[in-house]
């Protein structure tokens, strides 16, 4: 069904060309103007590079289309956004990077601040629930600038927490692991237990115009009906598909990085 879908809409629509240049522009930055004191192992290099395709894929290939047609998706989008660029971005980050930053008093501990566990935790946290509160989501999901804004705003804030729980000196990481799967679950929990859409943006046929047409450059020559056609999704299965994907994925992460942090002790 996706792909009979994904056939109607033009090649651009589906490839984001302005991201693609953001990114190859922040991968020339990355291997040719940071410094390189010899410490950025081929390792790094490979981890940063893989963190710059999923952060591609997940917001500027179709997955971008299809999560607005889709519930699902987002969650998917959500995943690969939230709980796996930050880990490969951070682990292939430049050390040297960290020693510049230091030099500077007041970004140090602006940067210390913000990534104390208890502070990163609140913030992420309370950015994530506040974007999926319904009459938020459905507002910021049909303007484009307030999308791309939150979700780098979201985005940052999960490096922030992944900060604290890859280098942050937490005595007891298990447990600060097992929060952030605590964290999770009620949102989890509504998505699987709602007997009724959560999110209009993808039942009322005006906002999932109006979410679409982000996508959809001639936006306003095209009929209603073709909107129409893109509603064959049961909702509350989306939602339920949706809760259950991010439990295991979240699940299967934290627990990933519970096994690495106890094998580097």
């Amino acid at each position: 069904m996706i792909d009979i879908i994904l056939d109607e809409f033009h090649f651009s629509t589906l490839w984001n060309g302005g991201i693609l240049l953001f990114i190859l522009f922040g991968l020339i930055i990355y291997f040719f103007l940071l410094p390189n004191d010899g410490q950025a192992s081929r390792g790094k290099a490979v981890l940063f590079i893989a963190s710059m395709i999923i952060l591609f894929l997940a917001i500027a290939s179709p997955l971008n289309v299809i999560a607005r047609i889709k519930f699902s998706s987002h969650v998917i989008q959500l995943v690969l956004l939230l709980l796996v660029v930050p880990p490969l971005f951070l682990a292939g980050f430049k050390p040297e990077i960290i020693k510049l930053v230091r030099e500077y008093r007041l970004l140090d501990k602006i940067i210390s601040i913000s990534t104390n566990p208890v502070v990163a935790f609140l913030l992420f946290y309370s950015l994530f629930y506040l974007y999926h509160i319904p009459v938020i989501f459905n507002y910021v999901r049909i303007d484009l600038f307030l999308n791309y804004v939150y979700i780098l705003i979201l985005f940052n804030a999960a490096l922030l927490l992944w900060i604290s729980i890859l280098y942050g000196k937490i005595k007891r990481i298990g447990l600060y692991i097992f929060a952030n799967i605590l964290a999770f679950l009620p949102f989890i929990l509504v998505l699987m237990v709602a007997k009724n859409s959560l999110y209009s943006v993808y039942t009322d046929i005006n906002l999932f115009m109006s979410a679409l047409a982000l996508c959809l450059p001639d936006w306003d020559t095209i009929p209603e009906d073709f909107f129409a056609s893109l509603l064959p999704f049961n909702p509350v299965i989306e939602q339920i598909k949706g809760g259950v994907i991010f439990l295991v994925s979240q699940l299967a992460f934290f627990i990933g990085i519970i096994l690495y942090k106890n094998k580097v002790k």
